[in-house]
This record gives structure tokens, sequence and C-alpha cells, in this order.
């Protein structure tokens, strides 16, 4: 039999395994409203609840009154769960929604800052390229397209008249040298 410090000690553990179960609850309570997962990512979810609650309770149950289950357990269990949800519910949703908003702004002004230190670092390069290398580029695009123009002009200007007198000279020179051969 055992002493009634021992009996209360493990009756105190059921009422706190009532109030570790309450707030694993809304703690999932809240990651499903916040997650919203579809039907069957929530049916898993809810078996991972169940299942985290179970080991939960049982290494309570260890520790309490050694694995013992009795009246008083389901008793302890449901007067903590009946408190919590009576007494503390309330303010641990909130508790966590404001949690899960600061997490959020946390993130927010972090991507913020990373963006801003990005921009800051990326931006000398930014204004290389449009003071140095764009204008450059246009430079060479002009000195390649006025290269081009002045190619395609001389060579109908000037390389294909004298190409084409040297080839009347050439056929002259042929014919010359032909007529000497026949005489």
């Amino acid at each position: 039999m055992q002493s009634l410090a021992s009996q209360f000690y493990a009756f105190v553990v059921t009422i706190l395994m009532g109030l570790t179960i309450g707030m694993l609850f809304d703690f999932y309570k809240v990651t499903k409203g916040i997650a919203r997962p579809g039907k069957v990512l929530g049916y898993l979810g809810d078996l991972l609840f169940w299942i985290i609650s179970t080991v939960t309770v049982f290494f309570m149950l260890l520790v309490g009154n050694w694995g013992e289950i009795r009246l008083y357990v389901v008793i302890g269990v449901a007067v903590g769960a009946l408190i919590y949800i009576k007494l503390m519910s309330g303010f641990v949703i909130r508790a966590l929604f404001f949690v899960v908003f600061l997490v959020k702004k946390a993130v927010y002004y972090t991507l913020k800052v990373l963006s801003f230190t990005w921009f800051v670092l990326i931006y000398p390069f930014i204004l290389i390229k449009k003071i140095i290398i764009i204008p450059v580029g246009y430079l060479g695009t002009a000195y390649t397209g006025t290269c081009r123009f002045i190619r395609r002009h001389v060579r109908h200007m000037l390389l294909e008249p004298a190409s084409r007198q040297a080839a009347t000279v050439k056929n002259k020179i042929k014919q010359m040298v032909i007529s000497r051969f026949k005489k």
C-alpha cells in the first residue's frame, strides 16, 4: 500500500497530464488552423497528435505512479483537462497566436533586411553595368555597324569597279597574248 504522500503526488501528476494534454491539443488546434492541411494531412496530423499524447501520458504515468492505471488517474486527467479548458485555454491560444504573429513579423523584417543588404551589396555592380558596360556595348555595336557600313560601301564604290577594270585589263592582256601566238 502506498503512502498518502505518494498517492497525492501521483494524483498531482495525473492533473498535470490533463493540463499537458489540453495544452498539446490547443497547440495542435492552432497549428492546424494556421496550416489548413487537406483531408489526408488533417487525418495524419490527428494521428500524430494522438500518438504524441499517448506517449506523453505513458511517460507521465511512469513518473507519477509507475504506470498503474486506477480510477484516480482517470479522474486526475479529467480534472486537469477541465482546469486547463476553463482557466488556461483561452490565454494559451491567444499566446500561441501572438507567438505566430511575432514569428511572421520577425521573418518578414529579416527578409526585408536581407533584401536590403543584398541590394546594397549588388548595387555597385548594377552601377558599373549601367555606367560602363552598357555604353561600351552601345559603342561596340556602333563601331561594328560603322565598319560593316564602310566595308559594304567601299566594296561597292571602290572594289567592284576596280575588279571590273582589272577583269577588263586581264581580258585585254589575254587577247593580246592569244593574238600574238596566233600570228
